[in-house]
């Protein structure tokens, strides 16, 4: 096999340079979407938060009235245990027991609604959040978008990230959520 000839090499460099050349501008920049922020502040997430006010309010009054019950009765016992024989003792312990039990076991079956009230409204919320986040990614030519709670770019769970290169789109996002209600 004979060489190129120089002629050749150039001519192709200059053929490969022209059609690189032509080939759109990739997007440059990272940013990044606090959902949590999102599903806060969004019309949508501040509707199922009242909703959840509303409907679980009740509930969450009267579980913290029955903790501070129980702490009361904890506190109480500390104070009079000195005093107290020891069936005394015995009884009141296995009460504050029997009401720990018993609270513990009524706020998993609301925390268990709540939790799946949630689900549900940001399985919804999620899809046009995504619509968003790629509108505004594209219009303002960024690459990635990384999803993080609070953000800190020493944790958003990247090996390299320089700080200052980043682009909160939370609030763009929430501003594209509420503009189409």
């Amino acid at each position: 096999m004979q060489p190129l000839p120089r002629r050749s090499l150039a001519t192709g460099l200059a053929a490969l340079t022209l059609t690189l050349g032509t080939i759109p501008a990739a997007a440059e920049g990272i940013g990044f979407v606090n959902m949590e922020r999102v599903f806060a502040q969004s019309t949508e997430g501040r509707a199922v938060q009242q909703r959840l006010n509303e409907e679980f309010g009740d509930e969450q009054r009267e579980f913290a009235r029955r903790e501070q019950e129980i702490r009361q009765m904890q506190a109480r016992l500390e104070r009079d245990k000195p005093l107290m024989s020891q069936a005394q003792l015995d009884k009141q312990e296995a009460e504050i027991e029997r009401r720990i039990e018993a609270f513990e076991t009524d706020f998993a079956g609301v925390q268990e609604q709540v939790t799946k009230i949630q689900q549900e409204a940001g399985q919804k919320l999620m899809e046009p959040a995504q619509a968003a986040i790629a509108a505004i990614a594209e219009a303002r030519n960024i690459s990635a978008v990384f999803e993080v709670g609070t953000f800190d770019p020493g944790r958003a769970g990247m090996l390299y990230f320089e700080q200052g290169a980043e682009v909160d789109l939370t609030q763009a996002v929430i501003d594209a959520l509420n503009k189409d209600e």
